[in-house]
């Protein structure tokens, strides 16, 4: 397979030497200097930019920080005990409530390292703060709006002795009617937040200054540098500011959400010193490896190295896919000087060649068994979960049918008969991945059954976006969760409901949100929880056997095996890209929302025929 030429030399070596180290050295001058000229360059980019992503970074998790402060406020302003003692009129009760909003603003205070107070300030006079003071926020309260949701910034005041910021949002009644009671303040450390943001050992030093746009006020930061932001009056993105004998480099980014600005500066003089000074130890360094290396390629130039690139880029042919090359092996053509070792290499080389051909083939046909074995398994396990419909709907459903028989509604019981007839031949015909669309068919035939058993007890709604009808989704899915929301919600619930069916794409994160709210009794905080536990559990302890983890389900939550099941499925469908989310409130009403990775038929045929090709 190897063939080698050896041919006799015509020039003498020394000539070949000379003229070789010759055209060397002029090579090594040249790409000192231009490799030397090029590192500063890369030098000083990948500092800018590594600045710019810690700028980014920074701003970042300033708006993801301000984003929980606001859901704190949110939490706190729309807390029922809260709302209960600032309403409270009885001296006695108020005293006792007002020991446990204590707690409840303490533990709020202590998931967040920066807060430094939380009040509450209610316009009958009930309020509370855990400074002790709420003197500082009456004040403030009287210029807050009173708009539902209008979390704002309130500036910068005084709290325990820090210069804190405040946030503020206004207190309403959680029930109808939204009446105004009061506002709620956050206050935060600024300086320690900004101060725990910076790298402990960066080499660049930003200097940081959080600003309203609006009012012009400077939150944190050097005041002589802000005002000379002001004076430039520059607003993109990055730009270059000249602020006494310095420049800097400064990010400028817009929270809008709080009417705020952040910039961060670094000084150019920090960088471009330390990059000249590497770029001049590179030049030192390259010039005496290049030297020594160049001694050691006079001897081995010709020989080692072309027969070398000859072998790499056989190599860059076997990586890129061509199966004739990994088949053939390799034959290197040495010229002049031959090279043992080469000869050695290029023999051993097309054996592992050789071997690697056979070890792939053994592997490739064990992992094929393997996976067609886990996916039969998959799929029956499954198939099972799938055929686990709710017996006692079709109990119901035949003594409707008896019912209908006996006061003579024979269009009734065609309708009914009909729709039921349609769902069975849709849960075990088909394929086990359907649009949306087509689940809501099914979805639509199994409300009709219902609603013409309770004959008006609940209306049914849809909020659908269109781009979600085209989204993939296992058979059956969405049917258990309405008939869970039927019968533990709606059936159970003495006044009038509504069943919501919605869905909606989030393009950002590429799932697909589905969501069944019904309007009926509810549950207790307890019984949610046991049904959030018991959701872990069947996705994290199952056994293989489907039938072995249903009756477990069974025995841990009857009354929830419709959504178990369907859990379950969607776990062996899509693992850890598949979430399933329970909120409910008794008396108010249950919602369950799926979030399923977006895909389209056509996505999954497109990616079918690229695997094929591949």
């Amino acid at each position: 397979m190897i063939n080698i030429k050896r041919t006799p030399k015509t020039r003498p070596l020394k000539s070949h030497l000379i003229e070789l180290l010759i055209i060397f050295t002029i090579c090594i001058i040249a790409i000192t200097i231009y490799s030397t000229y090029d590192y500063k360059k890369l030098q000083t980019s990948m500092i800018e930019d590594n600045n710019r992503l810690y700028a980014t970074q920074l701003a970042k998790n300033t708006r993801q920080v301000y984003e929980t402060y606001e859901n704190i406020c949110y939490s706190v302003a729309f807390n029922q005990a809260i709302q209960d003692y600032i309403c409270e009129t009885d001296p006695l009760k108020k005293y006792d409530e007002y020991q446990e909003i204590q707690n409840y603003l303490s533990n709020t205070a202590n998931l967040d390292s920066y807060i430094t107070d939380i009040a509450v300030i209610g316009k009958n006079g009930n309020s509370i703060a855990l400074s002790g003071s709420t003197d500082s926020y009456e004040a403030l309260a009287d210029s807050l709006p009173s708009s539902r949701f209008s979390y704002q910034s309130m500036g910068i005041m005084t709290v325990k002795y820090i210069d804190s910021h405040i946030l503020a949002m206004p207190v309403h009644r959680l029930q109808a009617g939204s009446s105004y009671l009061g506002a709620m303040f956050l206050a935060i450390d600024i300086s320690r937040f900004f101060e725990n943001g910076m790298p402990e050992n960066a080499e660049y030093k930003p200097s940081v200054l959080f600003a309203t746009s609006s009012e012009g006020e400077l939150i944190y930061g050097d005041g002589k540098l802000y005002d000379a932001v002001l004076e430039a009056g520059e607003n993109s993105e990055s730009f270059s500011l000249k602020a006494g004998s310095a420049t800097y480099a400064a990010n400028h980014y817009s929270l809008s959400h709080l009417g705020y600005d952040l910039y961060v500066l670094v000084d150019k003089s920090q960088y471009s010193a330390r990059t000249l000074q590497l770029a001049g130890r590179q030049l030192l360094w390259m010039a005496v490896i290049l030297l020594f290396s160049g001694v050691l390629l006079l001897r081995f130039f010709h020989p080692l190295i072309s027969s070398l690139n000859e072998l790499t880029q056989f190599m860059k042919k076997i990586t890129e896919g061509e199966r004739k090359a990994a088949k053939e092996g390799i034959t290197i053509k040495q010229g002049m000087f031959g090279c043992l070792e080469i000869t050695n290499i290029s023999d051993a080389f097309n054996e592992m060649l050789r071997e690697t051909n056979r070890l792939n083939y053994t592997i490739f046909k064990t992992y094929t068994e393997m996976y067609e074995l886990e996916m039969n398994n998959r799929n029956t396990e499954i198939a099972f979960l799938r055929s686990q419909i709710n017996p006692h709907f079709l109990y119901n459903t035949l003594t409707a049918i008896c019912g209908m028989a006996s006061a003579g509604m024979t269009d009734e019981i065609i309708s009914v008969t009909n729709a039921l007839s349609q769902i069975f031949r849709y849960s075990i015909k088909g394929s086990d991945l359907v649009t949306v669309a087509e689940e809501l068919e099914i979805v639509k035939s199994y409300l009709k059954i219902q609603l013409t058993r309770f004959e008006g007890r609940f209306t049914v709604r849809y909020d659908m976006s269109d781009d979600s009808y085209a989204c993939l989704i296992p058979k059956m899915i969405i049917q258990p969760l309405v008939e869970n929301a039927i019968v533990h919600g709606l059936e159970q619930s003495l006044k009038k409901g509504e069943l919501l069916i919605g869905a909606g794409r989030n393009p950002e994160y590429g799932y697909l949100a589905l969501w069944i709210y019904d309007t009926g009794v509810g549950m207790p905080s307890e019984k949610l929880e046991e049904i959030r536990r018991a959701l872990k559990r069947s996705s994290r302890t199952k056994s293989g056997d489907a039938r072995k983890d249903l009756l477990e389900m069974d025995e841990q939550n009857h009354e929830s095996i419709g959504i178990l099941n369907v859990n379950t499925r969607m776990t062996l469908y899509f693992g850890e890209e598949y979430s399933l989310l329970i909120d409910s409130e008794e008396n108010v009403g249950t919602n369950i929302q799926l979030r399923i990775p977006y895909h389209t038929r056509e996505e999954s045929e497109k990616e079918a025929d690229k695997n094929e090709v591949i």
